[in-house]
């Protein structure tokens, strides 16, 4: 075999390592997924951001629609603000970048020409826009992770969605959803237990025989994980914990304000 031929072979052996390792790296990240809320005094570069937002803009999207928008917060008063409607979460006003996602079904309406302009208001647009948001949002947050910052996902916003509606003089068919808040880690939380894989991995059929035991299993998993965990320690299960967040309140307005800006009303 020829020297040629052989080096050729060593670059691709190399090549197939380096793709191994990147491949174990990401999984590491996403294994090791924890919400940052508080973060260092520290700028984010602006091509750092523009990498972010790149990286979202390839994110799937249901027959490259893009049914979504980004708004960077910059405006100090707004960030106070959005932290107040989003339940006073001080990482809101605190955090050196603060993306809101929104829904984006106007964009389509003015630029897009069909036959049935009434098909932006029915359930299945809105949720193919709500989707593309959220698939865009995670991958924002995992090419934060890997340039090394951290962030949250808020979903508080939509405590007032019109407030923040209008705080950013959005048209209709745009639905603010959530705010991404990202800086450099200035804590390291515990990785927060998930269910068993058991239960949310089905085959060929909703099997449910198995459940209850590995719920409960999983009650007695978390009230250690609770009890032990560095801050806000309780003594509590998931199923706990999860009931009182059904307890709170269900912001029964959403979907009168969404009719009111234009989706949901097929």
């Amino acid at each position: 075999m020829g020297i040629l031929n052989l080096g050729i072979m060593k670059l691709c052996k190399n090549f197939a390592k380096e793709l191994i390792t990147i491949s174990n790296t990401t999984i590491e990240l996403l294994k090791n997924h924890v919400s940052i809320r508080k973060f260092k005094d520290k700028d984010i570069d602006k091509n750092m951001i523009d990498t972010i937002i790149e990286c979202a803009q390839m994110a799937p999207t249901s027959n490259n629609l893009q049914t979504y928008t980004i708004i960077e917060v910059r405006d100090k008063k707004k960030k106070e603000d959005l932290s107040k409607i989003a339940g006073n979460q001080p990482w809101v006003a605190e955090a050196p970048v603060v993306l809101l996602f929104c829904a984006d079904l106007h964009r389509s309406k003015k630029y897009i020409q069909v036959d049935d302009p009434g098909i932006f208001s029915n359930a299945e647009l809105y949720t193919v826009a709500v989707m593309d948001t959220a698939l865009a949002t995670q991958k924002a947050l995992i090419a934060a992770q890997s340039l090394g910052l951290g962030g949250v996902i808020v979903g508080g916003i939509r405590n007032d969605m019109k407030a923040v509606h209008d705080m950013f003089k959005l048209p209709n068919l745009v639905a603010p959803l959530f705010l991404l808040c990202l800086g450099y880690p200035d804590q390291s939380p515990e990785l927060k237990p998930r269910l068993p894989k058991d239960i949310i991995h089905k085959i060929d059929y909703y099997d449910e025989h198995k459940d209850s035991k590995l719920i409960e299993e999983y009650d007695e998993i978390m009230k250690e994980y609770y009890s032990k965990r560095s801050s806000n320690q309780v003594r509590e299960s998931w199923t706990t914990s999860c009931e009182k967040a059904f307890s709170k309140s269900s912001r029964n307005s959403t979907g009168i304000f969404l009719r009111s800006i234009g989706f949901l009303n097929r």
